[in-house]
């Protein structure tokens, strides 16, 4: 008897265990299938990709089709000018270029950014001979489909697939982490000190990262506020100054580099001093983000 109410009390406490340790589980879901049909050398837009803030493309196709196709993808920009222009179709820089395939897993990703793109499918059978250049259809075409009969057409079966939730949908999500920008700027150089800040870290660990680029060499640091004026009132002892900086580059041009913050350290500031004359007008870009929850915060 006190054997089986133990078994029992396990029992309940491993179930317990189990139900505590699920988590949403995510997967590629299918969507509805559409069918394309092809004429020999056409070429067809099929589906467009629109940015989302910070979250990368993620794009996956299952395509079947009768006759042999390349498929790749391109920036909607581009694609857009080539259906106005088909002389620039041979000029299409291609993503995740495949060819002479006629059933396909396709996948593509990006990073993060604000380009929108198309995935372009081009028929690769010949032209018939009495057409002086190839049709082009889909997105951003005069005509969203181009029916063709018979044994010409090549007929394209194309299904989606978009990232999602497949089980355990009814719980909270886990916060997302992402890259944040707090600073963007395209400046013109001159022999001055430049500052931005301050940023104040809300907690120990937290990351700066900074981008720059420039034609004249720079010292780029981490400091604070307290040692930018120093800086200020101080050029001539920047490197004295600069040597209480725990993360800090010399003779930068074009770098990327991350800096760890400490919480009671208080507001720092990024600081770029040109290292030598400035006897050009020329001009510098700066990136600074940091990595913070984007989605699914908990406060």
């Amino acid at each position: 008897m006190r054997y089986t109410h133990w078994l029992t009390v396990f029992a309940l406490l491993i179930g317990l265990g189990s139900a505590h340790a699920q988590q949403k589980q995510y997967g590629w879901i299918s969507e509805d299938s559409d069918t394309f049909r092809m004429a020999p050398g056409a070429y067809n837009g099929i589906a467009v990709y629109n940015p989302h803030g910070w979250e990368g493309l993620r794009i996956r196709l299952d395509i079947t089709a009768r006759d042999p196709i390349m498929i790749g993808v391109v920036p909607l920009d581009d694609w857009n000018k080539a259906v106005e222009h088909r002389e620039l179709l041979d000029q299409l820089h291609y993503a995740c270029l495949t060819e002479g395939v006629t059933h396909l897993n396709f996948s593509c990703d990006f990073y993060s950014s604000m380009t929108s793109r198309v995935v372009v499918v081009r028929d690769l059978r010949h032209m018939e001979h009495h057409m002086d250049r190839p049709i082009v259809a889909g997105v951003g075409a005069p005509m969203a489909r181009m029916a063709f009969e018979g044994y010409v057409a090549n007929e394209l079966n194309v299904t989606p697939f978009h990232w999602g939730c497949t089980e355990y949908c009814d719980l909270p999500d886990p916060p997302r982490f992402g890259w944040v920008d707090l600073r963007r700027e395209k400046f013109e150089i001159t022999s001055s000190l430049k500052s931005y800040g301050p940023f104040t870290p809300e907690k120990d660990n937290d990351t700066l990262r900074i981008y720059v680029k420039t034609p004249f060499p720079m010292t780029v640091a981490v400091v604070s506020s307290s040692m930018v004026d120093e800086l200020y009132e101080n050029r001539d002892r920047a490197t004295d100054i600069l040597s209480r900086s725990s993360c800090k580059q010399y003779g930068v041009q074009k770098t990327s580099f991350d800096c760890t913050l400490q919480k009671d350290a208080g507001p720092q500031q990024v600081i770029l001093l040109p290292e030598g004359n400035i006897n050009k007008k020329k001009k510098a870009e700066i990136e600074i983000s940091t990595e913070k929850c984007v989605a699914n915060c908990v406060q």
